[in-house]
């Protein structure tokens, strides 16, 4: 009886010493690397750190450093809620799928982040089209969602607000 006890303690400890040690897990506060690729419902990709897939998605800019992943500190803000939410948990090494709703990622859209303005206010207003994107003096980033006679619709909502957003999400390392 003494021998299966002290094998049976044994073989739990292994076991919980190979689990521990096979990657870190991740908390609040940690600092993390991720890899991601972050696709809309649909399947468009929208935004990836891995350099394959932005340029097999048309994603790929030039001047980005593919080979760092993403850091953050879990918890802090930097990222949408969902996704910090989402690697809560997560060891090294791991890849999951997380979909996040649009309350936790940017907002649902709202109507009242359209701004009228009036033509007369806009240096020139003539050369706006619907879909640019302009930056205010404050350097807030608006796209142009209408132009009528006398004014200027802007959109203030974030690009992908009202979207549930699904990400693949692999930990490279934590801190």
């Amino acid at each position: 009886m003494k021998k299966i006890i002290i094998l049976s303690i044994l073989s739990l400890s292994i076991f919980a010493m190979m689990w521990c040690s096979s990657g870190k897990i991740v908390e609040k506060w940690n600092t993390v690397t991720v890899d991601y690729v972050g696709k809309l419902k649909d399947g468009t990709i929208f935004d990836t750190s891995i350099e394959s897939v932005a340029k097999e998605s048309g994603k790929y800019q030039t001047g980005r450093d593919y080979t760092q992943g993403l850091s953050f500190t879990v918890g802090a803000g930097q990222m949408i809620a969902g996704f910090d939410k989402g690697v809560e948990w997560m060891k090294v090494g791991e890849t999951k799928t997380v979909e996040i709703p649009a309350k936790d990622a940017y907002g649902e859209r709202s109507e009242s982040r359209l701004l009228t303005v009036p033509k007369t206010q806009i240096p020139q207003a003539d050369q706006y089209q619907v879909g640019m994107q302009v930056m205010s003096q404050n350097g807030q980033t608006f796209k142009v969602y209408k132009v009528e006679k006398d004014t200027i619709i802007f959109d203030a909502n974030h690009e992908l607000a009202g979207k549930t957003l699904i990400f693949d999400i692999t930990v490279k390392s934590v801190k």
